[in-house]
């Protein structure tokens, strides 16, 4: 069986600014998973922070998700596409540029690290909305799901192959030269979005960019199917993390696992992503789209249920817990393909960067959220029992879903539809 579908192949064959846009994204995501894993190690060997140190070079990578995602909202709303991209991914490759400078000079210290983060996290958060709000601009409706597939495939793989390059290209090159690399990764794309051309932003209504704003978040909030996908993602990655955050005090200290072998049993759920990734369209020839979307949420929960169900096997904990990440990234997978696909063809073409943006809001933004609960959680009860309480937790809300309209969706243009019918039939937004 071929690796990529039909409509996979045609896209990366027949469609140039598809192809030339998706190259540049693989770029910037292998990128961006050599600088997640670089900024903390850097933080550890060459500037010896201590652990609250190590926190902030990653926390604030993550801040201007909740800062700034309105904002690029707004921008990637009123401004040609190409702009944004290339802009991010320069400024990002002049970071790191910076970054490789300073260490090469042996005048590196632990606050250019934070600047450097915290730009990095900036430019990433405008580039990811520039780039998951162009798909749609440039791709007809019934692509857009073949393009997410391959989209969420390449974040898989990036994460797989990104750290263990890293950890390769730092032992045997170095950090200023992989640092070099990771730039070079931020080139490359941005050359792809400089050949983005003829892409321009939509009409958008005169108001200021704070009533931009506003409005925005009204439309996101007031319109159930794209309400109930912000809820179940929000509530979906608060538990994942919560999850992760207590499995590794359980794995480390109950189950008496080194740390590698924690790495690598949470990393083989990128390998049930990528499957998820890629077999995502083909399910949507059998199965409605809304369906899968619900069953991905209720895969992921189940998966992570599976982890103190098979820790008390005894033996094989080890596979048995790569077999339940692998499930749960295969549901992970299914949902974001889906999630993203549907939050891409419901909106009007003005209102997608709004959307977008109140979209990862929500999303990303109980992420911290979830560590501090899944921490707390382990310290008030005892490791195994959190890790219990937190899968039993996210299996009951996965099934958010199954409760909305879009569970009715056979394909996007009935979900398109739902969400306009819904918009017609509601009251004015006040």
């Amino acid at each position: 069986m071929a690796v990529f579908d039909r409509d996979t192949r045609i896209l990366l064959v027949g469609h140039k600014d598809f192809r030339n846009i998706w190259l540049g994204e693989t770029s910037a995501h292998f990128g961006g998973q050599l600088t997640s894993f670089l900024l903390p190690l850097i933080a550890v060997t060459y500037l010896h922070a201590d652990g609250t140190g190590v926190g902030l070079v990653s926390a604030v990578q993550f801040v201007p998700v909740v800062a700034l995602s309105l904002i690029a909202g707004v921008m990637v709303d009123r401004y040609p596409p190409r702009r944004t991209l290339v802009t991010s991914t320069l400024v990002q490759g002049a970071a790191l540029a910076a970054l490789g400078a300073f260490q090469a000079t042996g005048g590196l210290s632990f606050g250019q690290l934070v600047v450097v983060a915290a730009v990095i996290g900036v430019a990433t958060v405008f580039y990811e909305v520039a780039y998951q709000s162009t798909l749609p601009r440039i791709l007809p409706l019934d692509s857009i799901a073949a393009a997410n597939g391959l989209h969420q495939a390449t974040y898989s793989v990036s994460t797989l192959a990104g750290p263990a390059a890293a950890g390769f290209l730092v032992g045997r090159l170095g950090l200023s030269p992989t640092l070099t690399v990771a730039a070079a990764c931020c080139a490359g794309a941005a050359i792809s979005g400089l050949l983005l051309r003829g892409v321009k932003a939509p009409e958008q209504p005169r108001e200021s960019a704070l009533k931009s704003i506003g409005s925005g978040l009204r439309y996101t909030w007031s319109l159930r199917p794209i309400r109930d996908l912000c809820v179940q993602a929000g509530l979906s990655n608060l538990h994942e993390k919560a999850f992760l955050t207590v499995f590794l005090v359980f794995a480390v200290r109950g189950l008496g696992m080194s740390g590698t072998t924690v790495g690598v049993i949470t990393g083989i759920g990128s390998v049930g992503a990528l499957i998820g990734s890629l077999t995502a369209n083909r399910l949507t020839r059998r199965w409605a789209v809304g369906g899968m979307l619900a069953l991905g949420a209720v895969l992921a929960a189940l998966g992570l249920l599976l982890v103190p169900v098979v820790s008390q096997a005894g033996v094989y904990v080890a596979v048995l817990a790569s077999v339940a990440m692998m499930l749960n990234g295969f549901g992970v997978a299914l949902f974001n393909v889906f999630a993203v696909s549907l939050r891409q063809a419901i909106p009007p073409e003005h209102r997608i960067g709004s959307v977008t943006a109140s979209y990862r809001l929500v999303a990303l933004g109980t992420l911290p959220l979830g560590a501090v609960v899944g921490g707390a959680l382990a310290d008030a009860l005892s490791a195994g029992t959190a890790l219990w309480a937190v899968g039993l937790s996210y299996l009951v809300v996965s099934f958010w879903l199954t409760f909305s309209p879009l569970r009715r969706a056979r394909t996007l243009e009935e979900a398109q539809q739902l969400g306009r019918t819904a918009r017609t039939d509601r009251s004015p937004v006040v």
